[in-house]
């Protein structure tokens, strides 16, 4: 057999002919290499299982793949639409709501006049379609404006309102009034300003929009003139008459005075006396068309050819500084002097203090420091005050004064006063009077309180060199003289009284207790008082029986000094003169000893009442002596009041 022939055998049983076998190519598989055509059945059956595994798995992985793409592309699409469609809603959102289409603004004047009733419109508007939420506007303002009227406002603060809207709609606006009162000197330049606070409802932060109006004062109804010296020698005194008035209708309330001083001009005396720190008076409600007047009175030094400038300003108090409704400025040039002018009251320059009934003494001494004669001098002294006795004006050294007592002015020129005919330079001249102060001030209602003056001495002479246009008059010192006010304390004694009811004999009898109510009363005359109290000292045999009135008095007993100590603490002007006096009583017991027999025991060793006076700020004593059981008073007792056996 040929080798065609064995090859054509094996072929056929394979199911292959030799030209399948030249189709696949000469190059033998890997399985035909190693397949021996010998080989058994079995063994091509377990190959072919293999082949079948491999190919499933094969598939398997493949579809597995293709899962795993088709998912991925799932996924990416799922991101893209969800990302597409928050960016959307962000869009959306963002294009439904922007700061800047929410606004605020105030209309109004742009001048007022002080004092006048201004209303402003505010108003706010939400572009937007969004809403706006737990939306508030805050007013703010200087101190001032007073708000008036606004019922849909509610206080922030001194300087502050606030009005809470709450929900603004989208597409929406709204607005409301501010009422008010501004009050400033003319050309004072104000504000208001306005802040509205909100949240968008699609947005939780918070968001603001602000606007402010400024409005100038044009005018002010409040009135100031200033009347007082154009000049002035260093250390002279200076006397300002400050008139003020309301030419307006409409009421201002509680107005002060406040006076910008220079450091070198010091305050003697001023009517009425300032209320606080020394340079601002209490003027008070200022109705329309009303007026008024303050005078202040003081010292001010200076190098000649120097101005000093005062400024006057009437408004209130603010929370931090004051509020000037208008004001005033007044200069004046401290000059050279040609005469030196000085005087003393009992011996003193400076500012005094008195008492009723005490007498003043005065001296004057003039000296010609210039290098030119004068002539035809004229001195005069200003004492104006109603606390003064002009009725007891004594001229001590001969100078023939003339006193007009309407004016509380002393005039003295030649022949009165040689001297002043012609005083050549370096020459000098004196002169003395004296003047008492009443024993009993007049006080007939509270304005009648802290008396007092500035004495002032001028001279003036056609001689003396002063510029063109100012005056020729020169200024001495001036002295500020204050009146102490007057404390009073009264004691009665009484057995029947109508008040305490009293036990005991009358006639005292020796070892028995008779008790008696004691009334102490407290005056005070020209000036308020405080830390006032009366202590009264027990006499020996005398006991403190706690029983006094009223209930609620401020009484303290010392059984250890048998003090009795009635605080009374503060005490307006007036109390005794327009008013009753102040009054306690208190009961006390009496257990007379053998030795008084015959005789009026004493029943108080003294009594001392003292205080404070607000005005000067000396302290006041009054005291009173021994009382004893003659009690003139109570007419019933009499002589009852003598110790018996």
């Amino acid at each position: 057999m040929s080798l065609k022939e064995i090859e054509g055998k094996i072929y056929k049983r394979e199911g292959e002919t030799p030209q399948d076998k030249k189709a696949t190519g000469n190059s033998p598989s890997l399985t035909e290499k190693n397949e021996s055509p010998f080989a058994p059945t079995f063994f091509k059956t377990e190959e072919a299982k293999k082949n079948g595994v491999w190919i499933k798995e094969d598939e398997e992985k493949k579809a597995k793949k293709k899962k795993v793409v088709k998912i991925a592309a799932i996924s990416a699409s799922v991101l893209v639409l969800l990302s597409g469609l928050v960016w959307g809603a962000l869009y959306i959102r963002k294009s439904s709501f922007s700061e800047d289409k929410v606004t605020i603004s105030i209309s109004g004047p742009e001048e007022i006049q002080s004092g006048d009733m201004v209303t402003l419109e505010i108003n706010y508007k939400n572009e937007n379609r969004a809403s706006l939420k737990d939306a508030v506007i805050d007013i703010s303002y200087s101190e001032n404006f007073k708000p008036l009227d606004n019922l849909n406002l509610e206080s922030g603060g001194p300087n502050s309102s606030r009005h809470n809207v709450g929900t603004i709609e989208g597409k929406s606006d709204g607005k409301f009034e501010l009422r008010g009162k501004f009050f400033g000197t003319k050309g004072l330049l104000t504000y208001i300003n306005v802040k509205l606070q909100y949240s968008s409802s699609n947005f939780s932060s918070q968001f603001e929009a602000e606007a402010k109006h400024g409005m100038t004062i044009s005018s002010s109804p409040l009135e100031i003139e200033v009347i007082g010296p154009q000049s002035v020698s260093s250390g002279g005194a200076v006397t300002f008459l400050v008139k003020y008035r309301n030419a307006g209708q409409q009421v201002f309330r509680d107005l002060k005075m406040k006076a910008d001083l220079p450091a070198d001009f010091t305050v003697t005396t001023s009517e009425p006396l300032p209320a606080s720190g020394g340079n601002i008076w209490y003027v008070g409600d200022l109705e329309g068309q009303g007026s008024g007047e303050l005078k202040i009175s003081g010292v001010l030094a200076g190098q000649p050819q120097e101005t000093k400038q005062f400024k006057f300003a009437l408004g209130e108090i603010g929370s931090d500084d004051f509020i000037a409704y208008n004001e005033t400025s007044k200069s004046i040039k401290v000059i050279g002097v040609a005469v030196a002018l000085t005087q003393t009251i009992n011996d003193k320059k400076d500012a005094l203090l008195v008492n009723t009934g005490d007498n003043l003494n005065f001296k004057i001494k003039f000296r010609n420091v210039s290098d030119t004669a004068l002539k035809d001098l004229i001195l005069t002294e200003e004492i104006s005050s109603p606390a003064l006795d002009y009725g007891s004006y004594r001229d001590s050294s001969g100078s023939q004064g003339a006193l007009d007592s309407n004016k509380g002015i002393i005039s003295w020129k030649a022949p009165g006063l040689e001297k002043l005919r012609a005083l050549n330079p370096g020459e000098e001249g004196e002169l003395s009077f004296s003047v008492k102060i009443k024993d009993k001030v007049p006080v007939s209602s509270a304005k009648d309180k802290n008396f007092s003056f500035t004495a002032i001495c001028r001279i003036e002479s056609p001689d003396i060199p002063t510029p063109e246009g100012e005056n020729k008059i020169v200024s001495g010192n001036g002295i500020a003289v204050k009146l102490n006010s007057k404390i009073i304390v009264r004691e009665e004694g009484y057995y029947n009284d109508a008040e305490i009811s009293n036990t005991g004999p009358l006639p005292p009898k020796v070892g028995e207790e008779t008790t008696f109510a004691i009334h102490l009363k407290a005056e005070n005359i020209s000036n308020d008082i405080t830390d006032a109290k009366i202590v009264v000292t027990l006499a020996p045999n005398v006991s403190w029986k706690d029983n006094f009135l009223p209930k609620d008095a401020n009484i303290d007993y010392n059984d250890r000094t048998d003090e009795v100590v009635w605080n009374i603490g503060s005490l307006p002007a007036g109390v005794g003169t327009i008013t009753d006096p102040k009054e306690t009583i208190f009961q006390i017991g009496l257990n007379p000893s053998a030795n008084f027999v015959g005789q009026y025991p004493k029943l108080l060793k003294s009594t001392v009442f003292s205080a404070k006076d607000s005005f000067t700020g000396q302290n006041l004593e009054a005291k009173l002596g021994e009382k004893d059981t003659n009690l003139t008073e109570d007419l019933s007792v009499g002589s009852s009041g003598m110790v018996t056996q």
